[in-house]
């Protein structure tokens, strides 16, 4: 209650010297011509969002027609406020906060989705509200909480289910439990309470993850992302995996460890324990190249798999050996890394794909083409067309810039910046940008998508690895798994 306190809006609210925070229309500020390109990209999404799409989910930026996803209420809109604050796009924040204080929580044609309307939403209302506080924030988002989240743990265990009906205001019934799902809405129900000082939506929240951490699992600290309720413990038969469906709860462990000061060692040794249980069961290299990859297991054996959602690994891990002063971590973290830019290499348009296979070392050749085996000579990995999309993901993206404000190497600046090359000549349309339907071919085709997190991260790190180190600074804040930043209590020395 000590933490939640020390926050209270009345007490500390959280006003930000704009000359530190934001990098505004100048590219002069930023000191880097290539912030105002992602800047300018931004605005080319985000108008022709405006013009076709306002007050919905999402633009289809090929059709020029509007998509509601994720219940109508605007999840772009949520989705951009703080990164358009961080950018000085003063007059489009109005015109999505004319938007924002009009939503009604209550109403929709859609179950409500717990984790992303949490991470998207929530995560959204808080961040701005803590760049520039703002009753309407507050308000917005209390009432989405009360309507929209806090039901789904109205169950008989208290393991928040995955949808909530909020024209009804109650849980939906009989959906399966995702690792992922059930253990990230911690970062936000963290700083929702210190900003209100009500302590149940932490309490609620991070009871949940207590619950996990006393399950025993194989290997240590690594659970398959199926869960039965019934009793509440992983599917025995599940996959293990740090992609979809695992990812942002092992993310948040140290996260939220840091979100509420670092006053819960038991998330910190969960963190530790995930990233050694990695580096000793589920590291793998390639035959060819001697890449590193983080592969999935099933049944105790390997899968030589993976995808870019996998690729916020390295840069969660080389936050994690800056904090500890852990050369180890760091190495480890390195090799991932340079693997995941190597995926974006790799391809015919240099953008990774969804999901993507390799040889691994020492395997026998035997059930590979000689295609498959020249591909990967020459590639370094064996690519699965089967997931050969790109919905405009930011993860690659998100670790570079966690080395390059750890380690200051300006190559990782070099590489976003070739990243971002990528996207603007694939992905963009007259009026936005798609997902691409394969990267691997000299025409990729668009997917007519243009999904709310391409401005709430792709773009926001893209700018953020070009505009000064002061700008969001990893020494002031925290990320949460939509890289909506919210304000640490104290003060770290992560970043250079």
């Amino acid at each position: 209650l000590a933490a939640i306190n020390s926050f209270k809006v009345d007490a500390r609210p959280t006003v930000v010297n704009r000359a530190s925070l934001l990098a505004t229309t100048s590219a002069n500020v930023t000191g880097d011509p290539r912030a105002d390109a992602v800047r300018q990209a931004f605005l080319h999404g985000w108008n022709g969002y405006v013009t076709y799409a306002f007050g919905h989910d999402e633009l289809l930026p090929v059709s020029k027609e509007p998509s509601d996803s994720r219940n109508g209420w605007g999840a772009t809109i949520f989705d951009a406020l703080d990164t358009m604050l961080i950018m000085g796009l003063d007059d489009a924040y109005a015109k999505a906060m004319s938007h924002v204080e009009k939503v009604n929580f209550q109403v929709s044609n859609e179950n409500s989705k717990t984790f992303e309307t949490t991470i998207r939403y929530l995560g959204g209302l808080l961040a701005a509200n803590d760049l520039r506080p703002d009753p309407i924030l507050r308000k917005q988002a209390l009432a989405l909480v009360e309507h929209a989240i806090m039901p789904a743990f109205d169950t008989a265990d208290g393991i928040p289910a995955a949808y909530v009906n909020v024209n009804t205001g109650k849980a939906v019934p009989g959906n399966s439990l995702d690792l992922a799902e059930f253990g990230s809405v911690q970062m936000e129900m963290t700083r929702l309470s210190q900003v209100t000082g009500v302590s149940k939506y932490m309490d609620i929240a991070n009871e949940v993850v207590t619950r996990v951490q006393n399950i025993q699992a194989y290997p240590p600290g690594l659970y398959a992302i199926q869960w039965t309720d019934k009793p509440f413990k992983p599917d025995p038969s599940g996959i293990i995996t740090i992609s979809g469906g695992g990812d942002s709860y092992y993310e948040y462990l140290l996260k939220n460890y840091l979100l509420l000061g670092s006053t819960d060692d038991s998330l910190l040794s969960s963190w530790k324990t995930f990233v050694d249980s990695m580096e000793t069961y589920l590291q793998q290299e390639d035959e060819f190249h001697s890449f590193t990859y983080l592969a999935d297991m099933e049944s105790g054996k390997l899968i030589s798999q993976s995808g870019e959602l996998v690729c916020f690994v390295p840069g969660n891990i080389i936050y994690g050996a800056k904090l500890l002063e852990n050369k180890e971590y760091a190495d480890f973290a390195k090799k991932l890394m340079d693997s995941c830019y190597q995926i974006w290499e790799g391809t015919e348009t240099h953008i990774a794909p969804e999901a993507f296979n390799w040889i691994p070392k020492g395997a026998s050749l035997d059930g590979y083409t000689e295609d498959q085996i020249s591909q990967d000579k020459e590639r370094g990995f064996y690519f699965s067309p089967r997931e050969a999309s790109y919905d405009l993901r930011p993860e690659t993206v998100e670790s570079l810039f966690y080395f390059y404000r750890i380690t200051g190497d300006k190559s990782y600046q070099d590489k976003a910046w070739k990243i971002f090359q990528a996207i603007e000549k694939y992905c963009r349309t007259p009026v936005g940008y798609s997902s691409l339907i394969n990267v691997d071919i000299a025409n990729p085709g668009w997917s007519d998508f243009q999904e709310s997190f391409l401005f709430a991260e792709t773009f926001k790190y893209l700018f953020l690895i070009f505009s000064d180190t002061s700008t969001i600074s990893l020494n002031e804040w925290v990320f949460n798994t939509e890289a909506h930043p919210f304000k640490l209590p104290s003060s770290l020395n992560i970043q250079i």
